[in-house]
């Protein structure tokens, strides 16, 4: 019996590979989360018995001097001393407080009056105020190389700062004036 193939209706695509996509689909939902699982895995992978071996144990680590810090900011934090810049009287207003006070840079201390005046003359030639002051302690006689004074903290941090890019340490006294 002779066939029509001309008129043939073709089948709907649901029908001739629908199974085809959704096992395709969780075949691939499968090898991605394997290969997930191996990555998690492979990240995570105990060390080499080897290179455990290398590292200090606890029995070493206590043999050799462990340096603790020491936080000297407990002791210096209520000890600070906070400047006081307004205050107010009795009615109600705010009034600024002045200053009695005046900064003096310490340059050097020295048993030498020579090696104070050399210092004090290297500070002369740089612009700065300087004198010297004698002390007597229960050591001797030292004689202290000093900066200043000055009215307020923003030109004794730039002379800090000069005295600094000379290689010169310095302290930081406040002394009271009159």
């Amino acid at each position: 019996m002779p066939q029509d193939f001309a008129k043939r209706t073709p089948a709907s695509a649901t029908e001739q590979g629908g199974g085809n996509r959704f096992a395709w689909f969780f075949s691939g939902v499968l090898v991605g989360g394997f290969a997930s699982f191996l990555i998690y895995l492979w990240q995570f992978v105990p060390e080499d018995q080897a290179a455990n071996a290398e590292k200090p144990t606890a029995q070493v680590i206590s043999d050799k001097k462990i340096i603790e810090m020491d936080y000297d900011f407990y002791d210096l934090f209520p000890s600070a001393e906070v400047p006081v810049v307004e205050e107010y009287n009795a009615s109600g207003k705010k009034v600024a407080v002045k200053e009695d006070y005046a900064y003096i840079l310490q340059a050097g201390s020295f048993r030498s009056k020579d090696d104070a005046d050399r210092l004090r003359a290297e500070l002369i030639l740089q612009g700065m105020v300087v004198f010297t002051k004698e002390v007597e302690q229960a050591s001797g006689t030292w004689h202290r190389v000093l900066v200043g004074p000055f009215d307020s903290e923003l030109p004794m941090t730039r002379a800090r700062r000069a005295l600094a890019e000379a290689d010169i340490e310095t302290i930081t006294l406040r002394v009271k004036r009159g």
